[in-house]
């Protein structure tokens, strides 16, 4: 008898109604407002993540964008543009000598209208350069030279009516002489003006080419900000389940909605991120080699000429003609490329649905998770509770020490 009731004591409940003390080395259970209170805050840490993801992938991305369209391209555009009209302008001006037409209007309107387009080529370009830059101070050298070059046309063309006055006497050998001396400095391979100005179109055709290929325009990047995202959702399916399972309750709305907006986030982002990338990539693939062939061809064709002319004597201007530059094929190339860019600088309203959508998630997220929390809000941490169940439903009560 005596043995079976320390038997029955010993497996029952302790004296005073206390629960047993659990077994060493069994893992403590957490109550359920720690469980809340920690997958509330592996939520909110999560979104805040991606949110920081996000702003940071949309801003990197419409930097170089940014960078390309109002810097780089309009850099290297200007000075192919100032290198052509000044080649077209040195051709211009032996045309109108070796034909004649120099005797009534001098170098001629095409020259003055290549003279005017590349001065304000030139302008542009100097005012995207830094102060005191290299670039820089190679602009100031060139405008020296342009200088140089203009006053020895017009040397050459007083030179040249000069000995047309004289008649027959003269053959206008002085003038000619002027004007081989401007297109030498002109197309100096070493210290010319020509190339002094390659000396900028160069390095902005590549920092253009290296900027469109940045890491930022890789399409595999949005997969970083995908990982916090989906950190974010995987924390909210687990907050539901844990809901559904203690609660009984089958769906949260605010988890829902938390759920959607961070979807719709990772959605927008991966949509403006392509469409962004996509723009870059025909720019830097189509657009820009387009741009660079259009001007490059022009280019030789009208040097190839210009030296024709100024080897041959004899051809008083009747040189097979390139017809010289042609405007609207590079205006066609160049309007291309600049769409482009526009394009992928486009961000439309992401910069401001980011942390919107951010904000929203992590309010709908509190709001989840609010009215569980402040039903335990009342009891102390670490103490027990039991559901009391009646007929007007479950009351929550403090025990003597055991875990929900």
């Amino acid at each position: 008898m005596i043995a079976a009731r320390g038997k029955a004591h010993s497996g029952g409940t302790a004296p005073g109604g206390s629960a047993p003390a659990a077994a060493p080395g069994r893992r403590r259970q957490l109550s359920t407002p720690t469980r809340l209170r920690r997958l509330l805050a592996a939520v909110l840490t999560a979104t805040v993540l991606s949110w920081i993801a996000a702003t940071i992938l949309q801003q990197g991305l419409q930097a170089v964008a940014r960078s390309a369209h109002t810097a780089l391209s309009p850099a290297y555009q200007d000075a192919v543009q100032a290198r052509a009209a000044l080649s077209d302008a040195d051709l211009a001006a032996w045309q109108a000598f070796r034909s004649g037409a120099s005797q009534l209007t001098g170098p001629g309107l095409q020259y003055q209208n290549d003279i005017t387009n590349a001065g304000e080529a030139l302008e542009r370009l100097a005012a995207l350069q830094a102060p005191g830059s290299a670039g820089s101070s190679l602009l100031q050298t060139i405008s020296g030279q342009l200088v140089s070059y203009q006053s020895q046309v017009e040397q050459a063309d007083a030179e040249y009516r000069r000995d047309i006055a004289l008649g027959a006497a003269s053959q206008g050998d002085l003038g000619l002489v002027y004007l081989t001396y401007a297109s030498s400095t002109l197309r100096a391979p070493q210290g010319g003006l020509l190339a002094g100005i390659d000396e900028l179109a160069g390095p902005s055709q590549q920092a253009l080419s290296g900027q469109l290929a940045s890491p930022w325009a890789n399409r595999a990047l949005p997969l970083v900000f995908a990982v916090p995202a989906l950190l974010a959702l995987a924390g909210l399916a687990a907050a539901s389940m844990f809901l559904r399972r203690r609660f009984k309750r089958a769906i949260s709305l605010p988890l829902l909605l938390a759920a959607a907006a961070t979807c719709g986030l990772a959605g927008w982002l991966v949509i403006a991120t392509w469409h962004a990338d996509s723009a870059l990539a025909a720019a830097s693939g189509t657009a820009l080699p387009d741009l660079a062939g259009q001007w490059q061809s022009q280019t030789k064709a009208v040097d190839a000429e210009a030296a024709t002319l100024q080897a041959n004597p004899a051809s008083g201007g009747s040189v097979a003609s390139s017809g010289g530059l042609n405007p609207s094929a590079t205006q066609r190339a160049s309007g291309a490329l600049d769409a482009d860019l526009a394009s992928a600088e486009n961000a439309g309203g992401l910069p401001a649905g980011i942390p919107l959508l951010a904000a929203a998630t992590v309010i709908f997220c509190y709001a989840g998770f609010r009215p569980r929390l402040n039903e335990y809000r009342a009891i102390p941490e670490g103490a027990g509770v039991r559901l009391r169940m009646g007929r007007a439903g479950g009351v929550i009560l403090p025990t003597g020490g055991g875990q929900r």
